[in-house]
């Protein structure tokens, strides 16, 4: 069994991610009224300066928020992004992912091709889907299932996975629900992620755990990485993955 995250993995979307991010505190229908290039236009460089910094560090949607802290363009550390993420206010935290997502499937809805078209797949990726066709490959991710299921299908891979776990935030859990199911061991899984939080606590339940090392990481992650001896994949050997 093969199990994927998507964002970082299968397809990078910086400035989708970006986009719904900066525009989570704005009326949905007004944001996907403008067309998707001078939304990305408008967003201040400052922002996506700070968003490319907090990117690295995030696992999930609610994560991509400290970016609108003007702090955000200081972190350095996992320590200094989890200082700063802890001093959101949850409240304010549950609108603005509320809204985040309310955003992101007004503009799926009304600008679909514009949308699916900001989702970019990694090398190599479309190959590995295409060969593991059938052998129960299923998607782990921070991102909405039904946009998941519109970007595979824009880019006839939707026949290629049998499952897509949306809006996870914990993952060890979602792998070991999928090998159970299946009647599996965890052993008999290969998951890939690009965050090494993810990597390690999946690689903790025998599953082989692999860190996509094309992703999103710090050199806090790396020296973490090295540290656990987690394993690396990277793209050129996808063309020959066999899972």
């Amino acid at each position: 069994m093969l199990i994927l995250d998507f964002d970082g993995v299968i397809a990078d979307a910086f400035t989708e991610c970006a986009l719904v991010t900066w525009y989570a505190d704005h009326e949905p229908a007004a944001v996907a009224a403008k067309p998707l290039t001078e939304l990305a236009q408008a967003m201040p460089r400052q922002f996506l300066d700070r968003f490319r910094i907090v990117r690295n560090y995030a696992r999930l949607l609610d994560d991509f928020m400290v970016a609108r802290d003007p702090d955000a363009a200081y972190i350095t550390t996992v320590a200094g992004y989890e200082k700063l993420s802890s001093r959101q206010n949850p409240k304010k935290l549950t609108s603005l992912v509320k809204g985040a997502t309310a955003v992101r499937a007004a503009l799926r809805d009304q600008q679909r091709d514009e949308w699916l078209a900001m989702h970019t797949l990694y090398p190599g990726i479309a190959g590995l889907l295409q060969r593991h066709r059938g052998r129960g490959t299923s998607i782990v991710t921070a991102k909405d299932e039904a946009s998941v299921w519109d970007i595979l299908t824009h880019h006839r891979l939707e026949s290629t996975v049998v499952q897509v776990i949306g809006e996870c935030s914990d993952k060890r859990a979602a792998v070991l629900e999928l090998a159970a199911t299946d009647g599996l061991r965890p052993q008999a899984v290969t998951f890939i992620d690009d965050h090494i939080t993810n990597a390690l606590a999946v690689r903790d339940t025998g599953a082989t755990s692999l860190w996509a090392w094309w992703g999103y990481h710090t050199a806090d992650h790396i020296e973490r990485a090295i540290q656990r001896r987690q394993r690396r994949v990277y793209l050129p050997e996808l063309a020959t993955f066999a899972g």
